[in-house]
């Protein structure tokens, strides 16, 4: 009786650890397969604040492009605006795009109170079906994305950044 509750604690020990490695073998190749995905701007579609669609193909194809994931109640989401406001003029050659999960009302009083609403290339977005987090592959906020101008990923961050980082990636 012994030897075969023996027997069955080995089976089932090395059951939990087979599945175990295949569990971190696809996690690992997930991984890699989102950052090959990454490695130019995917194709999206988020809404305007307005409720006009916004995809790939409205970027500045002139310009670098950071995308900021965020959250109007984020403490560090917060500071990185106020960061991006008091700093703005020096991304002047930068496409700034914000996008939250949050209704539009949420995401247009978070722009107005950061006086970030009043820059032509700095966009809010609005993505209600919280596409962001699974075609960008974003588990934390502030998230960002720095593009270059041939829209290949230069810098990928999660958490607040600062200024000179950012722009240094820039640059």
């Amino acid at each position: 009786m012994k030897t075969i509750l023996k027997i069955s604690l080995l089976l089932t020990g090395i059951g939990l650890l087979c599945f175990l490695g295949y569990k971190v073998a696809n996690k690992i190749t997930y991984k890699k397969e989102v950052a090959q995905l990454l490695n130019t701007v995917p194709e999206f579609s988020f809404t305007t604040l307005e409720g006009k669609n916004f995809t790939k193909n409205d970027l500045n194809q002139d310009k670098a492009i950071v995308f900021i994931y965020f959250n109007s109640t984020c403490d560090y989401c917060q500071h990185e605006a106020k960061s991006i406001q008091q700093n703005a003029e020096k991304f002047k050659n930068t496409q700034l795009i914000f996008v939250s999960y949050e209704t539009k009302e949420l995401i247009h009083q978070f722009s107005e109170n950061y006086k970030l609403n009043n820059y032509d290339h700095i966009t809010f977005l609005s993505d209600i079906k919280d596409d962001f987090a699974n075609r960008f592959d974003a588990n934390s906020i502030p998230y960002i994305l720095i593009y270059s101008k041939d829209q290949q990923l230069v810098k990928r961050h999660k958490g607040q950044l600062s200024v000179e980082t950012m722009l240094s990636f820039i640059e």
